[in-house]
């Protein structure tokens, strides 16, 4: 997931480990957590889809669910978009 961060962030190739490390502290802060290890699965969900709806709604980029494919939402419709997100 922090390396999906990065690629929408567009942080370069050769930054991401450094970036990906600082985004991981900046989440465990946010959080209030020590280690996402410690999390059950329910509650690393919970945050999971945090992290993807800010991703979203504040930074305009998709990270994808450990079982969705991968795809453009922008070349999709509304109807199919919402039928990805078995939200219809």
């Amino acid at each position: 997931m922090l390396y999906s961060i990065c690629d929408g962030l567009g942080v370069p190739q050769e930054h991401k480990e450094c970036a990906s490390r600082r985004i991981h502290k900046a989440m465990k802060k946010c959080f209030e957590i020590d280690s996402f290890a410690s999390l059950s699965s329910k509650e690393f969900e919970k945050i999971a889809g945090i992290i993807r709806m800010v991703g979203c709604r504040e930074w305009a980029f998709m990270i994808k669910e450990p079982d969705e494919e991968l795809y453009d939402p922008n070349q999709l419709t509304m109807s199919e978009f919402l039928k990805r997100k078995h939200l219809i």
